[in-house]
């Protein structure tokens, strides 16, 4: 049989039953760290689109606040439709106030038409349509409202042919319209527009107003700073609205376009974070959809929140976030642990040491003191222990020797 030392056999002891109970204790304060983790990841990706929703909407809401204040102000007498140069001015203020719109107008039933918009120099220009005279009249100007332009030419331009008019007038309620290319600037974008009704109900003309995708692309990049962000939104039909990036739109044979599928994505990542969100079952009514998704070697917060029901819209926002940026600013739940586990291991080995030598140390001078008695040598050091059995074994062996050595002097 082996034999092993007393030191090794109450040492290994410790070791293994501490390290065990530490283990065990840890595995829990590592389980416990993943879900404190992963509820703060939860609380981080709310709040940042919680921010981006707001900010989103606080951008595109003006659109469809301005058209519907159109509206009021007309039914209300405060502006005259029938009085151009009021309407004109009128638009020119609303357009001043708010950057991110691209233009600002009124479309009348017998086909007239006035608009106020920026052009490529971000100066101001008016269009007046006179749909009679089949004439359109523009001005330009400068920041303090001086014409610094104007000319005169034909056009066959009806606003009543246009979607933003004739789904307003059809469904006689606020739209927005679906992504267009726009008449004037032949760029791509979206229009809120709000019908206006005479005292007898009758429809008279609608108010629109135009924010160009290019526009909400740039704004969405901006938010995108906030931990290296993909921002996407989406429309009901889960085609991609505007993005944080490049704008992406398909252009059709007939010149018309259409918003991409999100599975049309060029990004990977993308396409693999839509389908992550779609094939996870969430509670119903639930506005708020949230996956992990590990993808080459990395690991996202995708989440999709859908806008407010005041916007008017069935949007929604998905984001992708990266979890390293998310808890940059955070020490890891893993290093933490292993600091700890190692702290602990060291300081169960010392206790491990020291419980160890307070028993071995008086045994061992015990079994010194025997050896040297079996020469007859009885004048040994005093031996001492902290330990109540081995203390009492040390009282018996002093008594026994003291007996022992009385036979020496007969």
């Amino acid at each position: 049989m082996k034999k092993t030392s007393l030191f090794n056999l109450i040492f290994l002891s410790l070791i293994l039953i501490s390290l065990s109970l530490v283990c065990t204790i840890f595995f829990i304060l590592n389980q416990r760290f993943q879900h404190d983790e992963k509820i703060l990841l939860t609380k981080i990706s709310t709040q940042i689109n919680q921010t981006i929703i707001e900010k989103t909407t606080n951008y595109l809401l003006p659109a469809i606040l301005i058209s519907e204040m159109s509206v009021k102000f007309s039914e209300s007498n405060v502006i005259d439709i029938n009085n151009t140069n009021q309407i004109e001015d009128y638009l020119f203020a609303q357009i001043k106030t708010y950057p991110q719109l691209s233009k600002v107008y009124f479309g009348k039933e017998n086909g007239d038409f006035i608009m106020l918009y920026r052009n490529e120099k971000k100066a101001f220009v008016s269009k007046i349509i006179e749909h009679q005279t089949k004439k359109e009249k523009l001005k330009e100007y400068n920041v303090f409202g001086d014409v610094t332009f104007q000319e005169s030419r034909d056009t066959d331009y009806d606003p009543r042919t246009r979607a933003w008019y004739f789904d307003t007038k059809e469904k006689e309620i606020p739209v927005w319209t679906d992504l267009y290319m726009f008449y004037t600037g032949k760029r791509p974008g979206i229009t809120a527009s709000y019908p206006f009704f005479d005292k007898e109900s009758k429809f008279q003309g609608a108010f629109g107003v135009d924010l160009e995708l290019s526009e909400i692309s740039e704004f969405l990049s901006f938010q995108k700073k906030y931990y290296n962000s993909k921002i996407i939104i989406l429309n009901y039909k889960n085609e991609i609205v505007a993005q944080s990036g490049n704008v992406l739109f398909k252009t059709l044979k007939n010149g018309r376009v259409k918003p991409l599928h999100i599975n049309e994505h060029k990004d990977s990542l993308v396409q693999e974070a839509y389908n992550k969100l779609i094939n996870t079952k969430t509670k119903k009514n639930i506005t708020n959809k949230q996956v992990i998704l590990n993808y080459n070697r990395k690991s996202y917060l995708v989440s999709s929140v859908d806008f407010p029901e005041y916007f008017g819209k069935n949007w929604k926002v998905m984001s992708i976030l990266p979890r390293e940026k998310l808890l940059e600013n955070r020490i890891p739940s893993k290093i933490i642990f292993y600091i700890i586990l190692i702290i602990t291991t060291l300081i169960i080995l010392i206790v491990s040491i020291l419980i160890s030598r307070s028993i071995l140390k008086p045994i061992k001078q015990l079994s010194f003191d025997l050896q040297r008695l079996r020469y007859k040598n009885v004048d040994g050091k005093e031996i001492k222990s902290s330990i109540l059995e081995i203390n009492e074994l040390i009282q018996i062996y002093t008594v026994i020797k003291k007996l022992y050595s009385n036979t020496f002097k007969k």
